[in-house]
């Protein structure tokens, strides 16, 4: 019997498994993969409940338009809390189609990732386009900034980048301690942007986390 490779570690620049992280579980992994595999069929769930109780709110809103305040602002407070779950639902939905490559301004792409992550970015970033699958690509952003921005509140994450061979280096400026679950964030975001032609690694001098992607 084959024997299965136990590190899906990311790496070091050098191509050696990164030393600041542990290499992810491969049953964590596939606990990942198999959630995924379901995906399509619970957004398709989600989406049929979602919109039968924004109708229902809907007729709610109507009836109670010139009765209590209170019963008012509560149904406005839920139709807005549906809406914002309805747009994060589309987000996530789309992440599970193929991978369409479409052109993208880098400051684009990273503020969405930033904002997903909930990190604050100080730095600036070149003028420069990339061709990604811009769903996938963001949300492996997003758990890279996630994972060097610590665990902590009020986050805030030193950015700088570069054009480097007809690539754009994010370099970022990690702070510890690192989320529970970094390995497998670091290792999800690892394989996302290798399918776009890009690479992932944590440098082995200082806290840094960088990310290469093709410019267009």
């Amino acid at each position: 019997m084959a024997s299965i490779d136990h590190t899906n570690a990311h790496v070091d620049e050098t191509g050696a498994p990164c030393a600041r992280h542990p290499a992810a579980a491969i049953e964590h992994l596939l606990q990942l993969a198999l959630v995924g595999s379901r995906a399509p069929v619970f957004h398709h769930d989600c989406a049929s409940k979602l919109q039968g109780l924004m109708m229902a709110l809907d007729e709610l809103r109507e009836l109670t338009a010139n009765g209590d305040p209170q019963l008012t602002s509560a149904v406005e407070i839920a139709l807005e809390s549906m809406h914002g779950l309805h747009a994060l639902l589309n987000a996530n939905r789309a992440l599970t189609k193929p991978p369409q490559r479409t052109e993208i301004a880098l400051g684009d792409l990273v503020g969405r990732a930033a904002e997903r992550a909930g990190v604050a970015l100080r730095g600036t970033l070149p003028e420069a386009m990339v061709t990604v699958a811009v769903p996938a690509t963001t949300h492996a952003l997003a758990l890279a900034i996630d994972v060097a921005g610590g665990a902590r509140r009020g986050r805030t994450l030193v950015v700088d980048a570069a054009i480097v061979a007809r690539e754009v280096e994010l370099v970022l400026h990690a702070t510890n301690p690192s989320p529970a679950d970094a390995s497998e964030a670091l290792a999800i975001a690892t394989f996302v942007v290798a399918r776009d032609g890009g690479r992932l690694w944590c440098a082995t001098a200082g806290d840094r986390l960088v990310v290469r992607l093709p410019c267009s």
